[in-house]
């Protein structure tokens, strides 16, 4: 976990304001510490990424809300499509194939 001032040096591009922007927007959700936020390592990246589309490509603020929640979407579908594929690994072939089979007939 990084402190505050850990993470606005480690993220290029943000400053302690434009980290209180995207706490205010629900972009970022800060553990507490025992000295104060604490931020994970997802977080950093998070930051990154929405340092990287405001400065790099010049995304507003409006853009980047809708993005972020997009992104949101497809990571929770991906896990979703993790926990089903591992639930069929984990039967046994003949069902596995009944299953891909009427996956692809659906498709």
């Amino acid at each position: 976990m990084y402190s505050e001032t850990e993470t606005v040096d480690l993220v290029r591009g943000l400053s302690k304001k434009r980290l209180k922007v995207c706490i205010d927007q629900g972009w970022i959700i800060a553990s507490i510490g025992d000295s104060g936020p604490a931020y994970a390592d997802i977080d950093l990246a998070r930051l990154h990424l929405i340092c990287s589309l405001q400065d790099d490509l010049g995304v507003d603020q409006d853009l980047l809300g809708t993005m972020l929640s997009l992104l949101d979407q497809v990571y929770g579908l991906r896990h979703e499509l993790k926990t089903i594929l591992r639930a069929i690994d984990s039967e046994p072939e003949d069902i596995q194939a009944r299953l891909i089979s009427k996956i692809k007939a659906n498709t």
